[in-house]
C-alpha cells in the first residue's frame, strides 16, 4: 500500500520556486544545442523542422520477402509467423525486442549469430548460407519498422474493383441486387453520399445502411426486423420485438403501444420478418472481389 507522502507540502512550493528558473535555463541550453528541433536556436532564428523519420526508411522488399520466407521455413515453428513469441509458440522470446536484432547492422550480427546458435538455451546452430542469414535479418528490421511507425501509416481511398464486374454482379444471379435495388432509385448518388470513400461505401454495401442510402431496407422506412404476433382467436398484431423467450411474448406497437402475452401451449404464434434478410444471404457469397467490383460500380451512381 503506498504511503502518503511526509514531505511538508510548503517545502514542495518553496522547491519549485527554487529550482524552476534552473529547469528553464535547462530547457534553453539544450533546446539551443539542439538547434531548435524545430523551435528558436541560440541566435533567435528558428531551428530546423523536425526530421521524418519514415523517410529514411528503405528496404529492398525483393530481400524482405526472401528473409520472410526463410523465417517462416526455420524460425517461425519456435518463434511464430510473426517473430514475437508466446504461449502459442516453443520461446517466448520476442525476437523484435531482441537486443541482438536491435543492435543488428546490415544482417551481420544476426547472420553470425545463426551460426553457432545458442544451444545451452535451446537456440540450434544453422547451416544456412550467409546471404539467407541476412535476409532474415532484414525482414525482422522490417517487421520491427513497420510496429514502431504504424502511427504515420494512412489509409488509402482506392477503389480497386473492375466496375463492369460489379455491374454484372449487381444484374446477376448471385447478387440479384437489382430485384430489391436500382441505381437510378434508391441507390443513384450512393458514392456521393459516401464522399467516393472506398472503405465507408464498402461498409454500406455490407451493412445495408449508412451513407444516408436505403441500400439495406428496400423501402427505406421502419424498423428492419418485425415480429407479427398471431392470437388464438385470430387476431394479429405486427411491431418491433422486444422480449420473446419461452415465456413471454412483447412487441413494440406502430402507435407506441407496447403488448404483451404469456405464452401457453404454443399459443401466440410469432413470425418475424427481416427487410435485410437478402443482404443477410449475401454474406454467405461475398467474395472480397465482389465487395470491391461493387463499391468500384456504384461509386459513381
Amino acid at each position: 500500500m503506498c504511503q502518503p507522502s511526509r514531505f511538508p507540502l510548503a517545502a514542495t512550493r518553496r522547491f519549485i520556486m527554487v529550482m524552476l528558473p534552473c529547469f528553464a535555463i535547462s530547457a534553453q541550453f539544450l533546446n539551443a544545442q539542439s538547434g531548435g528541433r524545430g523551435g528558436v536556436g541560440a541566435s533567435g532564428t528558428p531551428g530546423p523542422a523536425p526530421v521524418d523519420i519514415t523517410a529514411s526508411r528503405s528496404f529492398d522488399m525483393a530481400q524482405v520477402q526472401r528473409g520472410g520466407k526463410t523465417f517462416a521455413a526455420q524460425c517461425a515453428s519456435c518463434h511464430g509467423s510473426n517473430a514475437r513469441g508466446g504461449k502459442t509458440t516453443k520461446t517466448d522470446v520476442d525476437l523484435l525486442r531482441s537486443d541482438l536484432v536491435l543492435l543488428d547492422h546490415g544482417g551481420q550480427q544476426v547472420s553470425e549469430f545463426l551460426k553457432f546458435g545458442r544451444p545451452e538455451n535451446g537456440m540450434p546452430k544453422f547451416d544456412l548460407p550467409q546471404s539467407d542469414g541476412v535476409d532474415v535479418a532484414i525482414w525482422l528490421h522490417h517487421e520491427i519498422t513497420v510496429a514502431v511507425e504504424r502511427g504515420v501509416y494512412r489509409k488509402l481511398n482506392v477503389f480497386s474493383g473492375d466496375a463492369k464486374a460489379g455491374e454484372a454482379f449487381f444484374n446477376g444471379a448471385v447478387g440479384k441486387c437489382n430485384t430489391c435495388h436500382s441505381v437510378t432509385g434508391d441507390l443513384n448518388g450512393l458514392g456521393a453520399k459516401c464522399n467516393h470513400d472506398a472503405p465507408t461505401l464498402q461498409l454500406a454495401i455490407l451493412g445495408g445502411s449508412g451513407c444516408g442510402s436505403r441500400a439495406g431496407g428496400g423501402d427505406g422506412g421502419g424498423p428492419y426486423v418485425t415480429a407479427t404476433v398471431r392470437l388464438k382467436s385470430g387476431e394479429q398484431f405486427t411491431g418491433t420485438p422486444g422480449l420473446i423467450n419461452d415465456f413471454v411474448v412483447q412487441i413494440h406497437l406502430p402507435n407506441g403501444e407496447d403488448k404483451t402475452w404469456v405464452r401457453d401451449s404454443g399459443w401466440p404464434q410469432i413470425t418475424r420478418t427481416n427487410r435485410r434478410q437478402a443482404h443477410v444471404d449475401l454474406m454467405t457469397r461475398y467474395t472480397d472481389a465482389n465487395i470491391h467490383d461493387l463499391a468500384a460500380y456504384l461509386n459513381d451512381k
